[in-house]
């Protein structure tokens, strides 16, 4: 249990606290610390909590416990700690968990207002996510395709869990954003302007944008379906093909930022 507290508990409860400091540090925040916004900021780490736990017990299942075993964790963490990458998955999960929920508390605490501070969160993150597509597109660039070639010119198939992972069940959420962000920005009476809400509707807004993130995301999409499908076809076809497919990334990349 000691080795849990020194190295796991407390970090993650250095997290909230560094937050906290952090709002009564800043005068744009500080203002807006008042009882009611600190009761919705601990309110709202509960469904921030459910999600890091759902993800833990995704995790413990890799490694052949059950999502049951979440009650036994510190138990679990003392067992594998510096034998398993699941300790370090599970202090990664939390830890990352409880920063996104300070960005939103942090959100709360700037407006005053518990409702739009969560608003002004949620357009932050979604934003954030929809461009998140044009992020995809770079790992594919960078490890996706030297892997890929590496592992078809020693006749090998590409990681299939990479592939599956990446450009297809992350890929389809952020596209999901982006289409979202897009209609609602289309179909919302919101003014653009300098606050997050205004900033997420005028990115949606900008067709030149939005088009190129779209294209990249199909592009994406088909890189995974080549690279999944392909080498039983033909490993120097399916080559070519994620190759050309990454050309015209580079090519609708080099508009969205030069054109």
């Amino acid at each position: 249990m000691r080795v849990f507290i020194r190295d796991y508990l407390i970090p993650w409860l250095l997290v909230p606290a560094f937050w906290f400091a952090l709002w009564t540090l800043s005068s744009q925040t500080r203002k807006n610390l008042n009882a009611v916004n600190l009761f919705a900021g601990v309110l709202l780490l509960v469904p921030f909590l459910l999600v890091a736990l759902h993800f833990v017990g995704k995790a413990l299942e890799r490694y052949g416990y059950s999502r049951e075993d979440i009650k036994r964790l510190p138990e679990i963490i003392e067992k594998t700690h510096g034998r398993l990458y699941l300790s370090r998955e599970i202090f990664d999960i939390i830890g990352k968990t409880l920063v996104f929920w300070g960005l939103f508390a942090s959100a709360l605490m700037m407006t005053g207002d518990p409702v739009k501070g969560i608003l002004n969160g949620v357009a932050i993150f979604a934003r954030i996510f929809a461009f998140f597509v044009l992020l995809v597109s770079m790992v594919i660039w960078v490890l996706g395709l030297p892997f890929a070639l590496y592992g078809l010119f020693k006749g090998k198939e590409p990681n299939r869990g990479f592939l599956i992972e990446l450009t297809i069940r992350q890929n389809l959420f952020y596209t999901a954003v982006l289409v979202a962000v897009r209609l609602i920005a289309l179909h919302s009476g919101y003014p653009s302007g300098s606050d997050p809400i205004g900033e997420l509707m005028a990115f949606g807004r900008k067709t030149e944008l939005v088009v190129p993130l779209l294209e990249l995301s199909g592009l994406n999409f088909l890189f995974g379906l080549a690279g999944l499908y392909g080498p039983r076809k033909s490993r120097k076809l399916t080559a070519l093909i994620l190759t050309l497919i990454v050309v015209a990334q580079l090519w609708v990349a080099w508009g969205l930022f030069f054109g």
